[in-house]
């Protein structure tokens, strides 16, 4: 038997998108302009990773207030909802007795509130979140982590991801990943490290059908 840990934004939920024009919107109040261009490499990252990047690239920036600005703009303008064929795989992997993990690069306060909104707690047996590890994706702690609280060694977990940074972190993991694109397309280089890829999460249903 195996077991799967979704990434959560862009992957499980239709949340990614909204993140470019939020960069935008909290960019634009400190005077900075095009800030949405960055979200698609920083996909997968959790809070220090992102920090890391302000500080670096955009030492004038406020990085709390503008933080603290993309999140009100996500909480006023998005809307949660699962990505196409997510329930249905969900279902699928539960009638057939298979773990399901969430390890996102994500605080928990927000992944419980998305979490809710879809009404899918019911799903997983453990989900970890970007806070609670040492090390944000590319470092793989997030799915050891996850691959841990479900007591799943790691080469018997599928990874569905639709970032680099989640790939390249479940690779390291030595979990096999599923890739997913959402807000850009995946690279040559990316693409050599998938296990499958697919458009919407239920083609991967006749995937697990072959395995099981």
């Amino acid at each position: 038997m195996f077991s799967v840990i979704f990434d959560m934004d862009g992957t499980l939920l239709d949340t990614q998108r909204i993140g470019i024009p939020a960069w935008e919107y909290a960019g634009r109040q400190q005077g900075f302009k095009g800030m949405g261009k960055h979200v698609p490499e920083l996909c997968g990252m959790n809070a220090n990773g992102s920090n890391e990047f302000l500080r670096i690239n955009y030492p004038a920036i406020d990085a709390v207030l503008f933080k603290k600005q993309v999140k009100e703009y996500i909480n006023k303008y998005g809307v949660v909802k699962f990505k196409e064929g997510a329930k249905e795989l969900l279902d699928f992997l539960k009638a057939k007795n298979v773990k399901i993990a969430l390890a996102t690069g994500t605080s928990r306060p927000s992944v419980e509130h998305h979490i809710k909104e879809v009404n899918s707690e019911h799903y997983f047996l453990a989900m970890v979140c970007g806070n609670e590890v040492q090390n944000g994706k590319p470092a793989p702690d997030v799915f050891l982590e996850a691959a841990r609280q479900i007591g799943e060694s790691p080469e018997n977990c599928f990874v569905f991801e639709d970032s680099e940074n989640g790939i390249k972190a479940a690779v390291q993991a030595g979990m096999k990943a599923i890739g997913i694109p959402d807000i850009a397309p995946f690279n040559d280089e990316t693409k050599k490290m998938l296990f499958a890829e697919i458009n919407t999460l239920d083609e991967a249903i006749a995937i697990f059908e072959k395995i099981l």
